[in-house]
């Protein structure tokens, strides 16, 4: 019968059958790895009982924490929720790559809501900050400024997580957005049709010579006119050295400022043009970051050359006229609330011309005694009221002097004075995002405002409110794109990109949803309990 294949094997070992006990050079390798793991082992538990400073940079965690978190490198429980006993079980270690997403950041962070569109799954994942801010990756690591994809987890998708039935007014919203150059809408907040504008005011007139509308205007305002309407404070703010008949030529920097530059020159020289009365450091705030211009406010930019008076007022008896001559009327007023205003200014002049009705006692009667025959006004009251009437119509009526610059409204009904249309706030244009002017002065103000320079316009189209001369997105493309786009301006000019950083978090804020110009120093951001310097320093748990 053939030889077994077995048999063969057995041959092998023949003289051999200890074969087992004689390790070869995989075995012993073997045995080598093991005590190398078992030394190793104990080395790591020795330092981190020896040298606990070190023990989380080097063994435990994913690496150095950023700047702001960096005296919280030796202790997890800083941030980290501690798990105990009842947290461990039969599946407790498939759980652990989910279980560092437990921390307390909110113990220093409020992490105020977003949007109260968003729905419950948008809710949750809102609730866990790690699912955007990623620390351990360095003291130089920013938790602020995200990467593209952190917000494309939900605006890439926004139906997803936005429940459009509680968006504000019905507004609706952009679904897919995932990159600025590619898929941004345009700028919404330059749309106006919702809330239009109501200030008359032309930027091409104020920046022509003269703020004329020719070239050869006689209505031009020049360094001795500026003298007569504003003082000497206007001319030295305006048109410093200027010869008296020389046009003013205005700048932009002239009414808008990023820092209102407190105990400068200039800010002294601005603050010689404020009334006695007029609240200096409600019109003239404190310096600023210089992130937004100051607001632009008609006591401190406008009343220089377009004072703010009544007409002057001429009153008759006896024969002879007694005048009273202009005064200044407060801004800022409706037209009920003025007449008192107006009434007290005529009063007060009449008074001080001598006026026979200061000195003429009342004439009493009654229904059928004759008319007096002084045919003067029974009192100064009566009078100014008159005056101030006059002086009213000449303010308020739709080519009146305020009218020249506010878009004025008649009452409800024929026995109801006037309105001046409130002036929409909009110091800040971009509400959902943030600009720096500061970071952007390198270039000139008609680079993104253009239609501002010193160009002659017609008087009717400088008496309508202004077009918004904010230029759309793609002139914020034209920098702010990968290097060699290709981006179309809003003159049809093709040009090339200039590589400015362009992340969804280099213009916009995650948190505020609802509240965007709510920052970080409000009330909603505070902690809950705020620490003391020991406990901050050591991370405190509670």
């Amino acid at each position: 019968m053939p030889r077994s294949p077995s048999r063969d094997l057995s041959d092998r070992f023949t003289g051999k059958r200890g074969y087992f006990r004689r390790p070869d050079a995989l075995r012993r390798g073997k045995i080598a790895l093991g005590w190398v793991a078992l030394f190793a082992a104990g080395t790591w538990a020795a330092v981190d009982v020896a040298k606990p400073a070190a023990r989380v940079q080097y063994s435990h965690s994913h690496g150095p924490l950023a700047n702001p978190h960096a005296s919280f490198d030796d202790n997890c429980a800083a941030c980290h929720v501690a798990h105990g006993l009842s947290d461990l079980g039969p599946v407790s270690i498939f759980k652990a790559r989910d279980r560092w997403h437990d921390l307390t950041c909110e113990k220093c962070h409020s992490g105020p809501k977003h949007h109260d569109s968003a729905t419950a799954d948008a809710r949750a994942f809102h609730d866990r900050c790690s699912n955007c801010h990623h620390d351990h990756n360095g003291r130089l690591n920013s938790l602020v400024r995200l990467a593209d994809k952190d917000c494309n987890q939900c605006h890439a998708n926004l139906g997803k997580w936005h429940d459009s039935a509680k968006s504000k007014a019905g507004k609706p919203y952009q679904n897919e957005i995932t990159n600025f150059v590619k898929d941004h809408p345009e700028f919404r907040s330059l749309d106006t049709s919702a809330n239009p504008r109501t200030l008359k005011f032309s930027h091409a007139v104020h920046m022509s010579p003269g703020q004329a509308y020719t070239a050869d205007g006689k209505e031009a305002i020049t360094a001795k006119r500026l003298r007569e309407l504003g003082g000497d404070a206007a001319v030295a703010r305006y048109a410093p050295g200027a010869a008296p008949d020389a046009k003013v030529q205005l700048q932009c920097a002239s009414c808008h400022a990023l820092d209102s530059g407190t105990g400068s020159p200039g800010f002294n020289s601005l603050k010689d043009t404020l009334a006695k009365d007029d609240p200096t450091r409600a019109l003239l705030p404190p310096r600023a970051e210089g992130a937004y211009f100051l607001p632009v406010n008609f006591e401190a930019h406008c009343r220089s050359c377009h004072p703010q008076k009544a007409n002057e007022g001429v009153s008759e008896a006896g024969g002879k006229k007694y005048e009273v001559p202009r005064f200044d009327v407060p801004h800022r007023k409706q037209p009920a609330d003025l007449i008192a205003d107006l009434k007290a200014g005529y009063l007060k002049g009449l008074s001080d011309s001598g006026h026979p009705a200061l000195n003429q006692p009342p004439e009493l009667g009654g229904k059928l005694d004759a008319p007096p025959k002084n045919l003067a006004p029974r009192t100064l009251g009566e009078e100014a009221e008159r005056l101030a009437g006059l002086a009213e119509g000449l303010l308020f009526e739709p080519a009146g002097s305020c009218a020249k610059c506010h878009t004025v409204t008649p009452g409800a009904d024929p026995k109801a004075k006037p309105r001046v249309a409130a002036v929409p706030d909009r110091t800040v244009w971009f509400k959902h995002a943030k600009f720096n002017h500061a970071s952007h002065r390198g270039a000139t103000c008609a680079t993104c405002h253009p239609n501002t320079g010193a160009e002659y316009i017609s008087k009717v189209e400088a008496d309508k409110p202004e077009p918004v001369q904010i230029v759309g997105i793609n002139t914020c493309r034209a920098c702010h794109s990968p290097l060699g786009t290709k981006i179309k301006t809003p003159d049809n000019v093709e040009i090339l990109g200039g590589g400015a950083r362009h992340n969804c978090t280099d213009c916009h804020r995650y948190h505020n949803g609802d509240h965007p110009l709510q920052g970080r120093g409000a009330p909603a951001r505070d902690a809950s309990k705020p620490l003391d310097l020991f406990d901050w320093l050591k991370g405190s748990s509670k």
